[in-house]
């Protein structure tokens, strides 16, 4: 509603999909916010239908447009569906394996999204998604080569800046929801592995359901500090040392952008969408490896003179990967599809 650089006036908000929604997501149970996406992204959907009659381009995320775009299309607009995670069918598979890891069974619910999934990218003129990661995925599913379009996504240059960081403690940060898709279990386990002296390991978001399963073993070994607004995030990010995201895929991952823009080295996983250049402005270690994440860990602390380098080169990197950027790219692509350029 208040999104800079667009006319209130044009913007319509369905509060009755919003309301549901936060009513269901209070529902008790793992399966919870799976019922909660089946639910109320489908009542946004077939309330979306009122508002789409005289739109040339029909842009939407995954899992909420497919009656809309229908009605749409009927009426003569470019659909787009933007997918920001990793293919459905591979999504499904690697939480299913990563839940049975530690004992737990992946809720049965999610199967559940992945037809409406499919259904749009084959209804949709184009699928929209922001790294090689995921149009990679997708082109293993068998998404056609000819419909995808990559836009990365971007930061807000403004409010991520590098600022002094106020003691000498070695800072392992991570940000985001604590969950298993995450990888946060690999990199509690390196970051105990280590034991490194002076050093603390500060996890920063909202621990999900199935979190328990990892966070219990690690016990006082990493602090935490839940969810913050995006206005609080950069003074977390400037006493950091190290940003870690371990996901297991992140279609994205647009906090490694951010941290990168406050002055830190990232370490992340190749199923990681937001590419920084592995040697130069952090390093990309496999997925489930806690024997190279700690190393990578163990590497920063133990040379801090290349530390600080990769962090400037991270922090330079990014700078065109801002909003304004993705913005103009954007636009770009629109008027391009509708022979507007």
């Amino acid at each position: 509603r208040v999104e800079p650089g667009i006319d209130r006036a044009r913007v319509v908000q369905l509060r009755l999909a919003g309301y549901f929604a936060r009513a269901m997501a209070l529902l008790p149970g793992s399966a919870a916010q799976a019922i909660t996406y089946h639910l109320a992204d489908n009542l946004f959907d077939l309330l979306s239908r009122a508002y789409v009659h005289d739109a040339d381009v029909f842009h939407f995320f995954n899992h909420y447009g497919l009656h809309a775009m229908r009605v749409a299309k009927l009426h003569g607009a470019l659909a787009i569906v933007e997918r920001s995670s990793a293919h459905p069918t591979y999504h499904h598979q690697l939480l299913v394996d990563e839940f049975q890891r530690h004992g737990l069974r992946y809720p049965r619910a999610y199967q559940r999204l992945h037809a409406k999934h499919v259904a749009e990218y084959a209804a949709a003129d184009y699928v929209m998604v922001p790294s090689e990661f995921v149009e990679r995925t997708m082109l293993a599913a068998g998404v056609p080569a000819h419909k995808l379009l990559r836009v990365q996504l971007g930061f807000d240059p403004q409010r991520f800046v590098p600022g002094p960081k106020h003691d000498s403690v070695f800072r392992v940060i991570y940000a985001g929801g604590l969950s298993l898709q995450k990888g946060v279990a690999y990199l509690l386990a390196a970051f105990a592995k280590l034991r490194l002296p002076n050093s603390e390991l500060l996890l920063v978001g909202n621990e999900y359901p199935e979190a328990r399963a990892f966070l219990a073993p690690y016990a006082g070994a990493y602090r935490h500090v839940r969810f913050v607004r995006q206005s609080e995030l950069p003074a977390l990010y400037q006493q950091g040392s190290v940003f870690v995201l371990p996901s297991l895929q992140d279609g994205f991952g647009m906090v490694v952008y951010e941290a990168a823009a406050c002055g830190l080295p990232v370490i992340t996983t190749e199923n990681v969408g937001a590419a920084l250049r592995d040697g130069i402005d952090g390093y990309v270690v496999p997925i489930r490896d806690v024997d190279a994440l700690a190393a990578r860990i163990l590497h920063l602390y133990s040379h801090p003179a290349e530390r600080a380098a990769m962090a400037a080169s991270a922090q330079q990197y990014v700078q065109q990967f801002t909003w304004a950027h993705y913005h103009r790219e954007l636009c770009g692509r629109y008027a391009a599809l509708t022979g507007s350029a």
